[in-house]
């Protein structure tokens, strides 16, 4: 009889199929149970974390930058809607950015960006943007310096609106129409050698250093790629450790902000193994970051 007329086995007597057993993820399921604190800090020891990139990018328009204020704001409110026990950090992100204004006269060898354009290409400068965007607008001789000068600085009683950010000491102009003859302007002041001193109402963009201080005595504020931070607070959060998700400022979404609290101990021991492995470039701390880019204002 050949094998293809066998009859088939009796039901009992065929032999079940288990599958096999991943042991590798078993025990890292029990270790995460029974160790949740070390298994987090062995995993944020061991995790590749992509790198954040430059969060404050050159660019001739000033909304391209790193806004504190957007960052804060955000994160704020992300934290305002995620319970009571939150709000302190909160309320003191609210308290972080301030403004305040001076009269004064300003080298415009200073500004490197304006506030608007209709131009969509993301120049460096505001000379690059001329050199680009100004080709058409004389600028090579003393007469055009004082045309260019009177076009858009002629009112002798105005002081015309600037501004000054203390955490990475850029200057941008204030401005309200298209800035072909600004940009011309310094454009022929750098190839000259020329400088150009202006009427200025200046406003200072800073940040509130005591109140940075107090947050960082309380929490930890680590900015971080969404990913990374999603894999991370699920960790914490099996450890019965309380976290939350921040949100960045829009223009970089990819970010977000995982928020520790200090009171809790074992918080040191997971940050401190996330800073030995990923410090600077796959996290920042919000707080240290503040506090360590300042350029304060100073007439220049």
């Amino acid at each position: 009889m050949s094998d293809a007329n066998l009859p088939d086995p009796p039901e009992g007597s065929k032999k079940s199929k288990v599958a096999p057993v991943d042991l590798e993820t078993w025990a890292n399921v029990l270790l995460q149970k029974l160790f949740p604190v070390w298994y987090c800090v062995r995993y944020v020891s061991e995790m590749p974390m992509e790198t954040i990139g430059d969060i404050n990018p050159r660019s001739f328009l000033s909304h391209r930058w790193l806004s504190v204020s957007a960052a804060n704001l955000a994160a704020a409110e992300s934290l305002e809607k995620a319970g009571s026990q939150w709000k302190d950090c909160a309320q003191l992100l609210r308290r972080i950015y301030k403004t305040k204004r001076y009269k004064r006269y300003l080298s415009m060898r200073n500004v490197t960006a304006v506030e608007s354009s209709i131009v969509d290409t993301d120049y460096q400068d505001i000379i690059e943007y001329a050199e680009n965007e100004c080709k058409d607008i004389p600028k090579h001789h003393a007469e055009h310096f004082d045309a260019l000068s009177f076009e858009v600085f002629g009112e002798k009683s105005k002081h015309y609106p600037f501004a000054y950010r203390e955490w990475d000491g850029r200057y941008y102009f204030c401005n309200t129409d298209e800035p072909r003859n600004f940009s011309a302007l310094l454009m022929h002041c750098r190839d000259k050698g020329r400088d150009l001193t202006v009427k200025a109402d200046i406003e200072i963009q800073h940040v509130d250093i005591r109140t940075v201080e107090i947050m960082r005595s309380r929490y930890w504020m680590l900015l971080m790629k969404r990913e990374s931070a999603y894999q991370i607070a699920y960790l914490i959060r099996a450890s019965k450790i309380p976290c939350q998700l921040a949100e960045f400022e829009w223009r970089r979404s990819d970010l977000v902000f995982l928020v520790l609290k200090k009171t809790d101990y074992r918080t040191a021991q997971i940050v401190e193994a996330l800073f030995r492995r990923h410090f600077p470039r796959g996290v920042i701390e919000w707080g240290r970051y503040l506090c360590t880019h300042s350029v304060p204002f100073r007439n220049r």
